[in-house]
């Protein structure tokens, strides 16, 4: 979970990295835009009903799930071998362990999912300034971070998501399970949305 103080570096370095640039190495001057009142807790927990999900990789040409090594190996080409015989192919394989797979690609997967989820609970057909991440483990518990971007500019001005921080943690499922199949086995990973505002200055 990311820290106050990863967040307080994140937005000074916004907003002293254009002075860089411009020649400047020394008494780098922040931005002048008024920050916006963070809500808390941040990240915040979603709290939408949850959502089971499925996807079938029983006749996947990229991935297979091997039982005995635990593992996912993913097809990134073939090898060919000449003998008198003829021509042979090997598959190339990207290996994985199993477990590191569901968090990965199964957290891109449930975020995706959480927020197609969220959309069509609150009636609209996007939500600009929100991003989807991917998953990660914290601590045992599987997660996927949801981005709630806000731009405030010197001018006073400020663009922000189509709907308010608090609508959408209350749409987003609060758990997203996702069900993989493969022909030897079906995995399977709950994930915990977290929506977390974020602040991006601009000129």
């Amino acid at each position: 979970m990311p820290s106050s103080r990863r967040r307080f570096v994140r937005t000074i370095a916004a907003g002293g990295v254009l002075t860089a640039l411009s020649g400047c190495t020394s008494d780098l001057e922040p931005s002048t835009a008024t920050p916006l009142p963070e809500p808390e807790p941040n990240p915040a927990p979603a709290s939408g009903d949850p959502i089971t999900i499925s996807r079938d990789y029983r006749a996947s040409s990229k991935y297979d799930y091997y039982p005995d090594a635990a593992e996912i190996r993913r097809r990134t080409g073939y090898r060919k071998h000449v003998n008198e015989s003829g021509t042979t192919r090997e598959p190339i394989s990207e290996r994985e362990p199993a477990s590191s797979w569901v968090t990965r690609v199964g957290g891109t997967v449930a975020g995706a999912e959480a927020m197609a989820t969220a959309r069509e609970r609150l009636g609209v057909d996007s939500v600009e300034n929100v991003s989807p991440g991917m998953g990660y483990n914290d601590g045992g518990e599987r997660r996927v971070m949801l981005g709630y971007e806000v731009w405030p500019n010197r001018g006073g001005e400020t663009r922000t998501p189509a709907v308010e921080f608090e609508a959408l943690v209350s749409a987003v499922p609060r758990t997203v399970t996702a069900n993989f199949r493969f022909e030897a086995a079906t995995l399977s990973g709950t994930f915990h949305p977290l929506v977390e505002f974020r602040q991006r200055y601009r000129s």
